[in-house]
C-alpha cells in the first residue's frame, strides 16, 4: 500500500481508520467527507480505508474461530459467543458475526468513491502523485479495486443470507429505508459483472513492467489484481452452482465454474500468454509448511505467488497467544476434532477406514497425510512456542490434557496450522509478520476439480487437478485411485477440500452450500462432534478412545441462511426475513 508522506495527511488518515461512520457530522455541523474529495490522496485513502472492511479469520468471533461453528473445530471457552451457532441460540435478536453492518459499510465506502473520484480536482503541478496523466491511470486502477472489494463484500453477505439488497449509489436514507432484497440470481449477477469489470482494469501483478495500470509499482503489492477479480469471480460461480443456489442443478453452471477456475490457473504474467504463471503450490518441504504460507520467512515473501488476495500484514503474536496449548503460556482457544482428524487419510492416500490402509488405531499418526502434522497437535509431538519446547502431554493426567485447565483442551488436541515456534510474548517479544489469506491459489485447484467433476465427471482435468495439490503435500503416490464414479469422485474431492482448507473459514459454508445437513447421516456426523480421549493401560502404553462425544450441536433448516438482524429489519419498509427467523 502506499505509503504517504505529509505527515498533516497520515494524522488524516487514521482519524479515517479509526472512524466507523464516515458521515458522522462535525460539532459545526460540516461533514468530514466533504473535504476528502478536494485531494487525490485524501481520496485515495478513503478507498484504502474500505479494505479495512474485509474479513480476518484469526480469532474473530468472540476469541473463537468461525471453524468452531464447523465440525473442524471447539472453542473450549465457555463464555464465547460462538456457542451460540452450536447451541441453536442465535436468532436475529442475538446476532454472532454482525457482517452485514460491516460489509454494507464497505459497499457504502466504495460507491461513495465511485462517486465523488472524477469530481477529484487534478493538481496544478506534478506532486508525489506523479504528472496528471499517471493520476488519472492510478484513478481507473483504483475504480477497478474498488468494483472488487464491491464484489466481495456482496459475495459475504449472498453466502449467509441469499438475496440481499443490490445498490452501485450512495442512498439517502430514506432511499435505504425503501430498498428491497433483491432475488439471489440477481444478486450473483452484480457480483459478476463487478468482477469483469475490475478484472479489466487492474494490472495482472504489481512491480511489473511494462506498466499496464497506475503506478504498477512493487509498493502497491497487496492490493487486489485482475486475478484476484477472477478468482473471486470463480469462487462465486462455484456457489452459484451449489446445491443450495442450484436447486434444479442447472448444469452449465457447474461449466461456466470450472471454465473461470481455470482461467486463474492459467493465468499469466502477461495477456500474450508469455512470462509465465503468475500463481503456484508452494512445496512444502523442511523450511515450508502449511504455515509459513500465512507468514514470512526467508523462502517465502509477502504476498508471494501461492496469495491471490490476502489482508496486509500485521506484527504481534495475538494468534500463538491464543491458540498455543495452556502449558506454553496461551490458552489453546482452538481444538480441532476428531471428526477432522480422521478425515486424513494415510500417506499411501488410502482413508484410515480402508482395511488394506495400514492405519494402526494404537499409534494413529504414522504414516499419516503429511497435513495432519501441519494442522493439528497431537498428543506426544514435539512442540515449541514462547522459549518452551516439550513434548505435548494430552493424555489423562498429561500436562495439556483435558483435566489439566479449566479451558484446556476439550478434544485432546490442539491447533497447529498458522502458528509459528518462534513467537515470543512472555519475558521478551518476537512477533510474527502474518497475514489472512483470503483466496490462496491451492483453493483454486480444488474449485476446478469439484466443478468440472459436476459438469463432465472425473475426467483426466479433475485428476490432474487434485494431483496438484496431493504430490505438493507429500503422497507417495500422489494419484487418486483411478476409475472413480462422479459420485466417488465428489466424495475424494470435498474430503481433499476439508483437508485443504481447513480452519480458513471454508468448512462452515461448504457444508451449507452442498446441503450436507439434508441427508440424516451426514446431519448426526456433523452434529455429533468428537474428541479423542488417550489413557495407559497398566503396561504404560497409550490406549485411545476416539468415540468421545464432546457436543451434540443443533441445527434446523432456516439455518442454512443466516438472520438478518432485527435492527435492520426495524429500520427498513421493505426488508423481508429469511424463512423461518
Amino acid at each position: 500500500m502506499k505509503c504517504l508522506k505529509n505527515i498533516f495527511l497520515l494524522l488524516v488518515l487514521a482519524s479515517l481508520f479509526s472512524c466507523e461512520d464516515m458521515l458522522e457530522p462535525e460539532l459545526d455541523g460540516t461533514l468530514k467527507e466533504e473535504g476528502i474529495w478536494e485531494s487525490n490522496e485524501w481520496a485515495f485513502g478513503f478507498l484504502n480505508n474500505a479494505y479495512q472492511k474485509l474479513p480476518n479469520g484469526y480469532n474473530r468471533i468472540s476469541n473463537a474461530m468461525l471453524a468452531a461453528a464447523s465440525d473442524e473445530a471447539v472453542c473450549p471457552d465457555p463464555l464465547s459467543a460462538i456457542k451460540g451457532f452450536n447451541d441453536g441460540t442465535w436468532s436475529p435478536h442475538n446476532i454472532i458475526e454482525n457482517v452485514w453492518n460491516k460489509n454494507y459499510e464497505g459497499i457504502r465506502k466504495v460507491n461513495t468513491f465511485l462517486e465523488k473520484i472524477d469530481e477529484v480536482p487534478l493538481p496544478r503541478k506534478s506532486n508525489s502523485l506523479g504528472t496528471d496523466e499517471s493520476i488519472i491511470r492510478t484513478r481507473e486502477r483504483m475504480k477497478g479495486e474498488a468494483r472488487f472489494l464491491r464484489a466481495y463484500f456482496y459475495f459475504e453477505l449472498v453466502k449467509r443470507y441469499g438475496g440481499v439488497p443490490l445498490t452501485d449509489k450512495v442512498l439517502t436514507p430514506q432511499e435505504a429505508a425503501d430498498l428491497s432484497r433483491a432475488d439471489i440470481d440477481a444478486c450473483f449477477q452484480f457480483i459478476f459483472d463487478d468482477c469483469d469489470t475490475a478484472a479489466v482494469r487492474l494490472p495482472r501483478k504489481y512491480g511489473i513492467v511494462p506498466v499496464e495500470v497506475g503506478f504498477n509499482e512493487a509498493k502497491d503489492i497487496g492490493r487486489a489484481t485482475s486475478g484476484a477479480a477472477l478468482a473471486l469471480k470463480a469462487r462465486a460461480l462455484l456457489y452459484f452452482a451449489s446445491p443450495l443456489f442450484n436447486k434444479e442443478n442447472d448444469i452449465t453452471r457447474w461449466e461456466k465454474a470450472s471454465e473461470a477456475a481455470k482461467e486463474v490457473i492459467d493465468y499469466t504474467l502477461y495477456e500474450d500468454g508469455s512470462g509465465g504463471a503468475i500463481y503456484k503450490v508452494n512445496r512444502f518441504t523442511s523450511t515450508v509448511n502449511m504455515s509459513d504460507l500465512f507468514s514470512t520467512n526467508s523462502v517465502l515473501p509477502q504476498y508471494h505467488n501461492e496469495i491471490v488476495f490476502s489482508t496486509r500484514y500485521n506484527n504481534n503474536s495475538t494468534l500463538e497467544r491464543q491458540n498455543a496449548p495452556i502449558s506454553y503460556g496461551a490458552k489453546g482457544l482452538t481444538n480441532p476434532t476428531q471428526n477432522l482428524v480422521e478425515c486424513f487419510p494415510m500417506k499411501n492416500g488410502k482413508p484410515i477406514t480402508d482395511p488394506s490402509s495400514r492405519y494402526n488405531p494404537n499409534d494413529p499418526f504414522r504414516n499419516r497425510d503429511p497435513r495432519l502434522a501441519m494442522t493439528v497437535l497431537a498428543n506426544g509431538v514435539n512442540f515449541s512456542v514462547n522459549d518452551k519446547s516439550g513434548k505435548l502431554e494430552t493424555f489423562q493426567g498429561g500436562i495439556d490434557g483435558p483435566e489439566a485447565y479449566p479451558n484446556a483442551t476439550k478434544t485432546g488436541y490442539y491447533l497447529q496450522k498458522f502458528i509459528m515456534p518462534y513467537a515470543v510474548w512472555e519475558g521478551r517479544s518476537v512477533n510474527v509478520t502474518r497475514t489472512w489469506i483470503l483466496i490462496r491459489f491451492a483453493e483454486l485447484y480444488l474449485n476446478y476439480a469439484e466443478a468440472r467433476n459436476e459438469a463432465f465427471g472425473p475426467d483426466a482435468e479433475v485428476y490432474a487437478a487434485l494431483k496438484q495439490l496431493r504430490r505438493r503435500a507429500g503422497f507417495r503416490p500422489s494419484d487418486v485411485q483411478a476409475g472413480l464414479s462422479q459420485e466417488e469422485m465428489r466424495v475424494v474431492i470435498r474430503n481433499e477440500r476439508r483437508i485443504e482448507l481447513a480452519f480458513e473459514e471454508h468448512r462452515f459454508f461448504d457444508v451449507r452450500r452442498w446441503r450436507l445437513y439434508d441427508d440424516p447421516q451426514q446431519r448426526e456426523d456433523l452434529l455429533k462432534i468428537r474428541g479423542v480421549t488417550i489413557t495407559k493401560d497398566d503396561d504404560g502404553n497409550l490406549v485411545y478412545d476416539t468415540e468421545q462425544v464432546v457436543q451434540n450441536r443443533v441445527f434446523t433448516d432456516n439455518m442454512y441462511w443466516y438472520p438478518i438482524p432485527a435492527s435492520e429489519l426495524l429500520k427498513s419498509n421493505a426488508l423481508e426475513q429469511n424463512p423461518g427467523w
